[in-house]
């Protein structure tokens, strides 16, 4: 035993205390072992338990009716039956979870700026309603920060009243600035006009008929605090006939293929006036578009865009306007074209522009290479599956320069598997070792010859005869990294629609089992994303190289989402596209659920994504479901703000 004493310990006594400390680090060690064996076969119960016939069928009924429930709804949506369908969803439910949302949403707490830029106001007046433009004047004086002014051009309304209400206004605050147009400008020339008055170093726009919360411009303030930018925007919502905030548009980060698909960016927008001078202001060739016009104008040179994740302007609903109705203007659909196709052809000429599932949305159809291949590489070890899946993809698949490269892990029916591949054209690489998705995967890209690998699940089945080239135009675009498509299941609820990173255990699909949310809207449109299934997953093999494959650390679960975010860190964008349709049976070939060792390795390596969370993902949704669901019980800050 150590002695206490003045003198130095001797070579003995480090040595037996060496050995203790040698000792009781193998307990620990041993121990460890021993907590990890209890938690392996824990959650290996725990699995059998989720995965059992039993669980399964007690929880069928409910998805069953969950299931149809959601399909009628969406016949009914769009049919003279839209009053059942009003009946079966209670859409008033949404409406209450939001009011419930904005008695206890989040005011950031205001604290001295460093810089204080002053922000123009930019207003237009077109015949406005007397009290709706009062109402958002008044929204501009009650802002909490005082650093602004309010330019406002009235287009020629020929009524008196206007500029005798800007005239008081201006005599007492020296903020306001004021001028007619006596002859019509239109909106691109009297925001023009307006913008003539201004001197702040950022310019925001608001409506005549609509309000900023009184937060809005302190929070774009603080937004540009740490690094300036061009081009700002925030969520916003819709205020109904009685007042009412209803509706929120949550948005994501700058999403430059969503923003192809139509104006997503919105209200608030703020943009730096240096740059809106260089770019020449508003163009009247676009009215009624100018705003999406500016943004792809500036969005094409500029890569300093933010969004701001609170709801900072609140949108007026009135029939005269497309927050009513966005068919209220149907001249609007031309000039959002016409600016859509000028900017996609200053980088792919042969690119097409169409129209998109809703007015004022879009579709663009890039342009591939000639003849370039695709390879399609699929794990299987089911020969049913695996018919199914070829005569689904020989049936459906427009493109037809491709091969498929079939990764046969020899367990299971062996026999049926050999005589399925002998009569098929395919490409047959054998594999033997344990169930690795990742390493089969890499496998069977070894062995492909296309530029372009599209790795399968063997229960897929492609839906629409344009789903390989939908993909394959997107994954040939030298800027992205990764595609994949909309899956679903056979019910017609969504399986996959894009990745979320921190929800669910560390990722977690997007609206799956549900046929969309209320307060995510952009599930029809093609957008970046921070990752896609490897169920469907479409990328250049030389991208595939160059990130080293998939991580065979990750045999089963994570695989794909790590490779996406490498891509990402690497500086590639990951799309979903859907266009591109296929139906997903889902862990048909393996069982379901997430592996304790893969959940940490995950955790441990993309530590820094799941503490900020997926910026393409609001922070007021929920994070424990993936139904998109409005988060009442968590509400704050979101962490890239703070």
């Amino acid at each position: 035993m150590l002695r206490r004493t003045d003198c130095p310990p001797s070579r003995q006594e480090l040595v037996t205390l060496a050995g203790i400390l040698e000792d009781a680090l193998a307990r620990i060690e041993a121990g460890e072992k021993q907590s990890v064996r209890h938690y392996s076969e824990l959650e290996r119960r725990l699995l059998d338990i989720e995965n059992s016939r039993f669980l399964r069928t007690l929880q069928w009924p409910g998805r069953f009716l969950g299931d149809w429930k959601g399909r009628l709804g969406q016949l009914l949506l769009h049919s003279p039956l839209h009053p059942l369908y009003l009946k079966l969803v209670n859409p008033r439910s949404a409406e209450d979870r939001y009011r419930l949302w904005v008695e206890s949403e989040p005011v950031p707490e205001e604290g001295k700026l460093t810089r204080q830029p002053l922000i123009s106001v930019i207003l237009p007046v077109r015949n406005p309603r007397r009290d709706w433009l009062q109402a958002a004047v008044d929204s501009v004086l009650h802002q909490t920060y005082g650093c602004w002014q309010l330019c406002v051009c009235d287009d020629a309304s020929g009524q008196d009243w206007v500029a005798g209400y800007f005239s008081g206004l201006s005599a007492t605050e020296p903020r306001i600035r004021f001028v007619v147009s006596r002859e019509r400008l239109g909106i691109a020339g009297a925001l023009n006009h307006a913008g003539e008055l201004a001197s702040g170093e950022y310019a925001a726009f608001l409506d005549q008929d609509d309000l900023l919360a009184p937060h809005a411009l302190y929070c774009v303030a603080k937004a540009i605090e740490d690094s300036p930018v061009d081009l700002l925007y925030s969520d916003e919502d819709y205020l109904n006939g009685q007042g009412r905030r209803v509706q929120p548009i949550f948005k994501p980060a700058f999403s430059p293929d969503l923003l192809r698909c139509g104006m997503y960016l919105g209200h608030l927008l703020v943009v730096c006036r240096a740059r809106l001078r260089e770019l020449g202001g508003f163009r009247t060739v676009c009215d009624g578009s100018q705003d999406y016009d500016l943004a792809l104008r500036l969005a094409g040179s500029s890569n300093a865009i933010r969004h701001i994740p609170r709801v900072l302007y609140h949108w007026r609903q009135h029939p005269d306007s497309t927050a009513l109705d966005a068919a209220a203007k149907p001249y609007t659909q031309a000039a959002g074209s016409k600016a859509l196709f000028e900017a996609v052809a200053r980088r792919d000429p042969q690119a097409a522009v169409t129209e998109g599932p809703f007015p004022n949305t879009y579709r663009v159809r890039w342009s591939m290479p000639a003849g370039v291949k695709a390879s399609l590489v699929i794990c299987s070890r089911n020969a049913k599956l695996l018919s199914g899946c070829l005569e689904a993809i020989a049936r459906q698949t427009a493109h037809a320069h491709r091969e498929i490269v079939i990764v046969q892990h020899r367990a299971g029916d062996i026999a049926a598997m050999d005589r399925l591949l002998d009569s098929s054209t395919c490409v047959r690489v054998p594999y033997t070792g344990p169930f690795n998705f990742a390493a089969m995967n890499n496998l069977g890209a070894s062995h492909a010859t296309g530029a372009v690998l599209v790795f399968m699940n063997d229960d897929v089945e492609p839906l629409d005869s344009d789903w390989l080239s939908a993909m394959l135009a997107h994954a040939c675009r030298r800027e992205v990294g990764a595609v994949g498509p909309k899956m679903v299941y056979p019910t017609g609820a969504v399986q996959h629609a894009g990745l979320v990173i921190g929800i669910m255990e560390g990722a977690g699909h997007l609206h799956r089992y549900t046929f969309g949310s209320p307060y995510w809207n952009w599930l029809p449109f093609t957008r970046n994303v921070c990752a896609v299934t490897g169920a469907c997953l479409a990328m250049r093999k030389s991208v595939f190289e160059e990130l080293g494959g998939f991580d065979v650390s990750f045999p089963v679960n994570y695989n794909d989402v790590d490779l996406c975010l490498r891509a990402r860190e690497a500086g590639y964008e990951v799309i979903v596209e859907p266009a591109a349709v296929l139906r997903h049976y889902e862990c048909q070939s393996r069982q379901a659920g997430v592996h304790l060792e893969e959940r940490y390795l995950f955790e441990q390596r993309w530590a820094g994504w799941l503490e900020r969370g997926d910026p393409f993902y609001s922070p007021y949704l929920r994070r424990r479901s993936e139904d998109a669901g409005l988060e009442l019980q968590e509400l704050a800050e979101p962490p890239w703000w703070r």
